[in-house]
């Protein structure tokens, strides 16, 4: 145990140190404009960290011999970036400013502390490593304060457009077909032709209330499970039926993770029930400790891999978007014994 006067001069000198260090950073960076020491709460945060770098760098150096207090630093260190993470996004300040902030923080303190009679490149090491432990949870968070975002802007883009199929698009077809009603009252020649056209109509309308509402469900604060349960209970009952099963314990996963699996299953969902010409389409969540497998399987007409056959562009979309969130979507089909369409999304992880 370090005597208590002895600790109290360490942890004086320390603290002069973070001073002389945070001071010099400052400086350099306000000099260049940046926004880490423009702003003046910004500026206190940025002295925090400062702080927080220098005292692990001087446990990892063995400066500190207080066994407690490293233990609860070490368990603090990852959520304390973390915070910083967002709350730079939140401040809207670019990453190349928080990474120049780094690099010379790195540089000031490797020259205050390699000069008191330590190998520079032990020091070097420690610092190294401290700053990274506040930069790469940072970092992190600050790429899902992003996504969420997107997510975010996507969900209230979607909900625009459904507002606009249903309001005017819906409207326009509605009102059309109406008008076609009152003229063939007479029943005059062309009725055929105009029969022809209510039905056109009449399915063009169905496609696009069905449109409308698949544009409004989203993910938001539910679980992927819950939501693709409420959007199978929302689609119409008539033939190809959807059924949907979940099996193990469902969990939240990113949300711009959860949001793109969603579209991605609700697009395969779509695709079947207008191309499978089947009678039952059934949906299944497989949740294992490692990874999610959703399989979406028709019993309908199935189709040759190689032909793009007319609604295969969305199967290919979809694709694309399981890309985007490192997730793996296969297609089994043959003609004539239907169609499963299998998205794996490897290490969810997630809360529960």
């Amino acid at each position: 145990m370090v005597p208590r006067a002895h600790q109290a001069e360490v942890d004086d000198s320390s603290a002069a140190v973070g001073a002389r260090v945070a001071d010099a950073l400052i400086r350099e960076l306000r000099a260049r404009g940046n926004a880490l020491a423009t702003d003046p709460v910004v500026a206190a945060q940025l002295r925090t960290q400062v702080h927080t770098v220098l005292r692990r760098t001087s446990e990892r150096l063995g400066s500190v011999a207080d066994p407690a207090r490293t233990e609860t630093d070490a368990t603090r260190t990852t959520s304390d970036g973390a915070d910083v993470g967002r709350a730079r996004a939140r401040q809207n300040i670019h990453p190349a400013d928080s990474l120049l902030a780094a690099t010379l923080l790195f540089d000031i303190a490797l020259t205050e502390l390699a000069g008191a009679g330590r190998d520079p490149a032990q020091v070097a090491r420690a610092l190294n490593a401290s700053i990274m432990g506040e930069v790469v949870p940072a970092s992190l968070t600050y790429v899902d304060v992003l996504i969420e975002r997107l997510a975010v802007a996507h969900t209230e883009e979607r909900l625009g457009i459904s507002r606009e199929l249903h309001d005017r698009v819906a409207h326009g077809i509605a009102a059309g077909i109406q008008r076609i009603h009152l003229s063939r009252l007479g029943d005059g020649p062309g009725s055929e032709r105009i029969d022809e056209a209510l039905r056109l109509l009449d399915s063009a309308l169905d496609e696009t209330r069905s449109l409308a509402l698949d544009l409004r469900h989203s993910v938001g604060d539910k679980h992927l499970d819950e939501a693709i349960h409420d959007y199978v209970a929302d689609l119409s009952p008539d033939p190809p039926t959807v059924e949907a099963n979940s099996y193990g314990a469902a969990r939240s996963l990113p949300t711009g993770v959860q949001e793109e699996a969603f579209i991605i299953v609700r697009e395969v969902v779509h695709n079947a029930r207008r191309h499978s010409r089947g009678g039952q389409i059934r949906l299944d969540s497989h949740w294992l400790v490692d990874r999610l497998i959703i399989s979406v399987s028709d019993d309908g007409i199935g189709f040759e891999r190689d032909r793009i056959r007319p609604g295969a562009l969305g199967l290919i979309a979809a694709q694309e978007r399981a890309e985007l969130i490192g997730a793996e979507l296969t297609i089994d089909s043959t003609p004539g014994t239907g169609t499963t369409v299998t998205l794996t999304i490897s290490q969810p992880g997630g809360r529960a």
